[in-house]
């Protein structure tokens, strides 16, 4: 809040006048604030000298200042004289009385509503490897040695004879071998096979996509609000017309 003071000069009222000030005490700034803008409605200069004080240069007009005051709950008064210098000094603490009557303006509270952004809670995501076991079939191949015997018909053995052309080049290897092995020799044959060589390689199975979106819904917000209303009390017989 800033406080300070308003003037305001009525058009055509530069005679001098004797300046009286009403002071008012308030218990709540708000309404020290409603009242300090009430009598500027009207046409009345006033300051501010702290947030629950109100002073109003009333002029000739000090109980209809302290009305107005009293409307917006003051809970004391003080008045104080004070002299004018120059018509300007005195035209700017005056105001013209209209023929209307002092308005008195009652204010009511309203709701409004306005949204900031909280964090309502968060989401944490990690990866985690997990093991299990699997199984696959894999075809090997391995080497069996055969040996077969085979009943021949007796005859004499031919050394000069041509052997029949043998085209695997390991049995014919096997053959040379026999034929120049001597008593008490051994021929050691190799066999062979395949074994399973298990290597692992990461591939890409599936793919997550990570966002944000805004949804828009409706809440609603109740509170208590406070309004003004006018209560008019009069003694003695007094004729009041409504307008």
């Amino acid at each position: 809040m800033t406080y300070g003071s308003t003037n305001l000069r009525a058009p055509g009222e530069d005679e001098l006048q004797p300046q009286r000030q009403i002071r008012g005490s308030f218990d709540d700034v708000r309404n020290a604030d409603l009242a300090a803008e009430a009598v500027r409605k009207v046409g009345f200069s006033y300051e501010r000298p702290s947030d629950l004080t109100v002073v109003v240069d009333a002029g000739q007009h000090a109980g209809e200042v302290e009305g107005i005051l009293a409307a917006y709950g003051a809970r004391e008064f003080l008045r104080s004289e004070g002299s004018a210098s120059s018509g300007a000094s005195a035209g700017e603490g005056a105001r013209v009385r209209t023929e209307e009557g002092a308005h008195i303006e009652l204010v009511e509270e309203e709701l409004r509503a306005r949204t900031r952004r909280v964090q309502t809670g968060e989401v944490t995501i990690r990866k985690e490897v997990v093991e299990e076991t699997r199984t696959i079939e894999v075809p090997v191949r391995r080497e069996e040695l055969v040996i077969e015997q085979h009943p021949v018909r007796r005859t004499p053995v031919d050394t000069s004879a041509t052997p029949p052309p043998v085209t695997d080049p390991l049995v014919e290897q096997l053959m040379d071998r026999l034929r120049s092995m001597q008593p008490g020799e051994s021929l050691r044959i190799p066999i062979v096979q395949e074994e399973v060589v298990v290597s692992k390689h990461p591939v890409v199975v599936e793919e997550i996509t990570i966002g944000k979106r805004r949804v828009q819904d409706t809440a609603k917000v109740a509170d208590t609000v406070r309004r003004e209303k006018a209560r008019i009390e009069h003694q003695g017989d007094i004729k009041i017309h409504d307008a």
